[in-house]
C-alpha cells in the first residue's frame, strides 16, 4: 500500500513546491508568513495562488491563521515533502516505501536508491512531551538558535548526521550515513534487523555478542569521538539476526541526536544511566551478567577487557 507521504507527493506540482519553499524560507522572519509576501515572491496569479494554498491546506502541508493578517506556516508534513523533494532531485532516493518505525525523535521509512539499494530515511519530529522534558536540561538544545520546532528538527538532523559520520569513520556499530536534507537523514538499510525491545530470540552466545558490541560502540564514542549517547536503552539498538549457521548476530546503536560531550555537566550521570539501562535489559531478558562498575570502566577506557557471562 502506498504511504500517505508518497500519495501526497505524487499529487503536487512545481507551483505547490515553490510555495512550500517560499513559506519555509520566510519562517525565519515570521511565525506565519503573510499571504501578500507569498504572492509577491511566488509570482503566481492570485487565483492560481489561492488554489495552490487550498490544496496545500487540504493535504495539511501548511497551516493558516486569520486575524490582522492572513498567513501560513509549514507543518511537519510539509517539511517532509520538501525534504523528500530535495533528496529525489539530488538522486539520493528513487522511491519511498512504507513507514517502518515511529518514536519520540521521528518517523522512519524504507526507500530505494536509483541503484536499487535499500535505504532508511528518518524524518526528525522533535516536539513530543518526552523531548520537551529533555530539552530543558540539554545544553545542545539550549544553545541552538531556533525559532520553531521545525527549525530545531533541522538542527538536530544535521547534528545527528555529523556525529553518525564521525562514529562510522571510527568503526562504531552505527547505521551508515548517506545523505541529509533539512530534517531528514538517509542511511543504509540494515537487512534482517529487529529492534532490541522486541526481544529477538537469541542464544546465550548471541546475546553476549550483542551486548559486547553495544558496549564497544559506547567505548568508541567515549574514547575516540568524546561523546556519550545520552538516551540509550533497548529502544535504541537494532539487532541483525543470524540467517545461517556461519552468520553472526550484529548490533547497531541508533538515535544519536541527543548525544553530549563527555566533559559536559551530567555526562557521567548519563553515561552511567546508559550502561545501567542496557545491562539491566540483558540481565532481565537474556540472563546475561555484567558488573556495572566494570562496564563503566571498560567504556571509559580504564579497562581493556570486560567479563560478560
Amino acid at each position: 500500500m502506498v504511504s500517505r507521504l508518497v500519495e501526497i507527493y505524487s499529487n503536487l506540482e512545481e507551483p505547490e513546491f515553490r510555495i512550500l519553499r517560499n513559506i519555509e524560507k520566510n519562517m525565519k522572519k515570521y511565525e506565519y508568513v503573510p499571504i501578500e509576501l507569498i504572492e509577491k515572491e511566488s509570482k503566481l496569479p492570485p487565483s492560481k495562488l489561492s488554489n495552490c494554498l487550498r490544496k496545500l491546506s487540504t493535504f495539511k502541508l501548511v497551516k493558516r491563521v486569520f486575524g490582522n493578517i492572513i498567513g501560513f506556516t509549514l507543518t511537519y508534513l510539509g517539511l517532509d515533502i520538501l525534504a523528500l523533494r530535495g533528496l529525489m532531485v539530488r538522486g539520493v532516493i528513487k522511491e519511498l516505501g512504507d513507514k517502518i518505525g515511529a518514536g519520540k525523535e521521528g518517523d522512519v521509512y524504507i526507500g530505494i536508491t536509483p541503484g536499487y539499494e535499500k535505504i532508511t530515511i528518518k524524518f526528525h519530529r522533535e516536539g513530543s512531551a518526552p523531548f520537551r522534558k529533555i530539552k530543558r536540561t540539554r545544553s545542545f538544545v539550549i544553545n541552538m538558535n531556533w525559532r520553531s520546532m521545525i527549525e530545531l528538527a533541522k538542527a538536530l538532523s544535521e547534528r545527528e548526521f555529523e556525529i553518525l559520520t564521525k562514529l562510522y569513520n571510527k568503526d562504531a556499530r552505527v547505521p551508515i550515513p548517506i545523505a541529509r536534507n533539512r530534517h531528514a537523514i538517509v542511511m543504509k538499510y540494515i537487512e534482517d534487523s529487529i529492534e532490541l525491545y522486541k526481544r529477538p530470540e537469541l542464544n546465550k552466545k548471541e546475546a553476549i555478542d550483542i551486548l559486547t558490541q553495544v558496549l564497544k560502540t559506547l567505548r568508541v564514542a567515549y574514547i575516540d569521538v568524546g561523546i556519550i549517547h545520552g538516551d540509550l536503552s533497548e529502544y535504541n539498538v537494532l539487532v541483525r539476526i543470524p540467517i545461517s549457521v556461519n552468520d553472526t548476530a550484529e548490533a547497531y546503536v541508533i538515535d544519536w541526536s541527543q548525544y553530549i560531550y563527555k566533559d559536559e555537566p551530567h555526562a557521567e550521570e548519563l553515561l552511567k544511566r546508559d550502561i545501567q539501562y542496557i545491562t539491566r535489559f540483558f540481565r532481565k531478558i537474556y540472563r546475561i551478567e555484567v558488573d556495572g562498575n566494570e562496564a563503566l570502566k571498560y567504556v571509559k577506557g580504564n579497562m581493556n577487557e570486560l567479563s560478560i557471562e
